[in-house]
């Protein structure tokens, strides 16, 4: 746990956004498997906006290590976003 919260972890530019990934994969499963059984729209829209923004940080992660598929993650961070925003405003 040490090693975690040392500098040397934090100065690489890809690991914290490595960490808030799977924060965000963790919250999304476990929003998923609560509401697995009902039928509720806000949560669907919570969770088309969780991967929306776990796919932005893939497309930033992408364009820091100077990656061309970065557009795409950027694409689809739009259409999950989108998604999500139309699901909750209904």
């Amino acid at each position: 746990m040490r090693s975690f919260l040392r500098k040397e972890f934090w100065d690489d530019r890809n690991k914290p956004i490595l960490f808030i990934q799977w924060v965000l994969t963790i919250f999304a499963i476990i929003l998923y498997f609560q509401t697995y059984d009902s039928i509720d729209y806000f949560y669907s829209g919570i969770i088309r906006l969780n991967t929306g923004i776990i796919t932005l940080l893939i497309a930033i992660e992408n364009y820091i290590v100077k990656k061309r598929e970065y557009i795409f993650w950027f694409i689809l961070t739009i259409m999950f976003c989108g998604m999500g925003i139309d699901i909750l405003m209904n």
